[in-house]
């Protein structure tokens, strides 16, 4: 009998320039037993919206319905705004898991400040660690690009 796949419903947060690397986590995934659904804007799924405000509008609904944040980190992920104000918004909901995935190649780069402020997990690119992380399994929680575990931080979010 075949195992039937985990499903997550989550929100990968990522620079727009990044937009492969989305197609590439979801197949990872899925290749290690995991079904992701998806509600981040791509290329493929834009909302072609001109206002900063009904942007983060579109946005904070997609956020609301996942129950779980993935963030891409890259080399410009440190500094891009809307990344930053997705994690920001993730956090306060207080029961979004955040997960911060190093993206391949990543090592030396810095993660934004808000992951390090509200991040759950921060794992490598690799399909059982992600999954480990959506499902609650600390896996350090920590680890660097590489896998190899760095310090813990303690997140700021408070649960009422």
């Amino acid at each position: 009998m075949a195992e039937q796949a985990e499903h997550h419903n989550v929100f990968i947060s990522h620079r727009h320039e990044d937009d492969a690397l989305v197609g590439k986590l979801k197949d990872l995934l899925s290749r290690h037993g995991a079904e992701v659904r998806d509600s981040s804007v791509t290329s493929d799924s834009p909302n072609n919206a001109h206002s900063e405000d009904y942007i983060k509008s579109i946005l904070a609904d997609r956020i609301r319905w996942a129950g779980k944040i993935l963030v891409i980190i890259t080399p410009e992920t440190k500094n891009h705004e809307w990344v930053s104000w997705e994690i920001e918004n993730a956090a306060r909901y207080g029961d979004k898991r955040i997960i911060g995935v190093w993206a391949p190649g990543a090592e030396g780069v810095d993660m934004p400040a808000e992951l390090n402020d509200y991040a759950d997990a921060v794992v490598r690119w690799d399909g059982d660690t992600i999954i480990d992380a959506l499902n609650g399994d600390d896996v350090g929680p920590w680890q660097g690009p590489d896998g190899a575990p760095v310090t813990p931080r303690s997140i700021k979010r408070l649960n009422c």
